[in-house]
């Protein structure tokens, strides 16, 4: 069942994802970051997403907001380290003209997020989940952020909370977004850091016939994968893009990526535009 204002739904949104905004040192011999300035891509991605037309009705950012201990992997960063990549990552987003909800990936920091991007929860250490609606339609963001961890989960408490969100919206049509994905996409070494409880949530999102979309991040390349009647897509990266054949990690330097979505009644499509960009490098 949905509501009416669900069935004369028609509105769009944005997906982007793994913006690896970096401020800090950076250790010799880094070929990865040296090839990188994530900051101007993004800034690319902003400008082509407000040219859109129609608008997007909203974005939505899918992890790995900023990842500075990539720039030296032997140190251990602290929240007062990571603060000024969430500081210009802010500073990056301003001219986006659309409202901005953002997810966790393994790169983020919850304490340096909630300090900088001053959201409301209660405990600077504490996950950062919640639900939203547009036009009928109910929209869920997973915190899968385990600290230290390249993979993901979700756990306990944010499991139940999802559950009774999902109860208490049974008559929307519901798309989650989570970080890290649920089911392996064919790239062996990407594929070992995915949810680790991702058959556990995956049950738990087949109890409610309201949801079939989950979109994710994490994986650098975009990909849709459906399941009897569940549908999981990645997006292409901000930052740097993952190679979908090869089992070992190769890395290119662009295109700039995000996913548009097109909401219509119950129904969605989707594309993902990669903006223009020189041959890509290979590292």
């Amino acid at each position: 069942m949905t509501t009416l204002e669900a069935e004369n739904a028609d509105f769009s949104f944005v997906h982007f994802t793994d913006t690896h905004i970096m401020v800090g040192e950076r250790a010799q011999g880094s070929k990865l970051v040296s090839q990188m300035d994530t900051a101007k891509a993004l800034e690319h991605v902003i400008q082509a997403i407000n040219t859109l037309d129609p608008k997007p009705a909203f974005a939505v950012l899918g992890g790995d907001l900023v990842s500075p201990d990539l720039l030296d992997q032997s140190k251990v960063w602290t929240a007062d380290d990571y603060e000024p990549s969430y500081r210009l990552l802010k500073q990056v987003l301003t001219p986006l003209t659309c409202p901005a909800y953002m997810l966790l990936g393994n790169h983020d920091h919850r304490e340096a997020f909630h300090r900088v991007m001053q959201t409301d929860a209660s405990r600077p250490e504490c996950a950062h989940y919640y639900s939203f609606d547009h036009q009928g339609h109910h929209f869920i963001a997973l915190d899968s952020l385990v600290p230290g961890e390249p993979g993901g989960s979700i756990d306990a408490v944010q499991l139940e909370w999802l559950r009774a969100d999902l109860a208490r919206h049974a008559d929307r049509a519901t798309v989650v977004f989570v970080h890290h994905h649920l089911w392996p996409i064919g790239v062996r070494w990407m594929d070992g850091m995915r949810l680790k409880n991702a058959d556990e949530l995956e049950a738990l999102l087949r109890s409610h016939p309201q949801l079939q979309w989950v979109i994710c991040g994490h994986v650098h390349q975009d990909q849709h994968i459906e399941r009897d009647g569940l549908t999981q897509l990645t997006s292409a990266a901000t930052s740097f893009q993952i190679s979908k054949v090869s089992q070992t990690p190769k890395l290119f330097t662009g295109p700039p990526s995000f996913r548009l979505v097109h909401v219509k009644g119950d129904s969605l499509s989707t594309r993902v535009i990669h903006l223009h960009h020189n041959q890509p490098d290979e590292f």
